[in-house]
């Protein structure tokens, strides 16, 4: 979709441990291209993509918080203002589902409002670690919205997921009108 005026931009984080795919995630729904290579993200690294919603143009304004526990004391100046987040684990790591509450709790003591919606990344994986059913109870208890599994390598619900939570925001929006 071309460059144009947006209705709406929405400040969406991409939160996780380091290496569950945040930055393949933006990578595949922003330039349709996956990476076989681990670069670590250093600090945030911001992308945008225009789209529509249910015919609003919309604006993602994504900010790919870096994983790596390096970077805990700078996260929180990210957290302002902040609409949405994807936040990330790895299904072939539990540990990374269990950190979650790492990254939903400092979240919400910033932004207490923010729309969340959880995404189990690597689905195209064998040997996965987290069931459908454990994930959606962890996404029930932490108040997450919605849960999406996707795969940055195979393309497989990205774009889904991004739009999930674009629809939230827009619809969060329009009903404030």
């Amino acid at each position: 979709m071309s460059k144009r005026s947006s209705s709406y931009t929405f400040k969406i984080l991409l939160l996780g441990d380091g290496a569950v795919g945040k930055t393949s995630l933006v990578q595949r729904f922003v330039h349709n291209s996956f990476q076989e290579s681990y670069l670590m993200t250093i600090g945030m690294e911001p992308s945008s993509r225009y789209d529509e919603i249910d015919g609003v143009p919309i604006t993602y304004s994504l900010w790919d918080i870096a994983g790596s526990q390096h970077f805990t004391s700078i996260r929180s100046m990210y957290y302002r203002g902040v609409m949405g987040a994807l936040i990330v684990f790895d299904k072939t790591k539990k540990k990374s589902l269990d950190n979650i509450r790492n990254w939903i709790e400092p979240l919400r003591q910033y932004s207490p409002d923010v729309q969340i919606v959880l995404v189990g990344n690597k689905n195209d994986l064998p040997n996965q670690k987290v069931s459908n059913d454990l994930a959606q109870k962890f996404a029930d208890k932490n108040k997450c919205l919605k849960y999406i599994e996707t795969s940055a390598k195979t393309g497989d619900h990205v774009a889904e997921a991004f739009r999930m939570i674009g629809k939230l925001l827009l619809d969060r929006f329009e009903k404030e009108k």
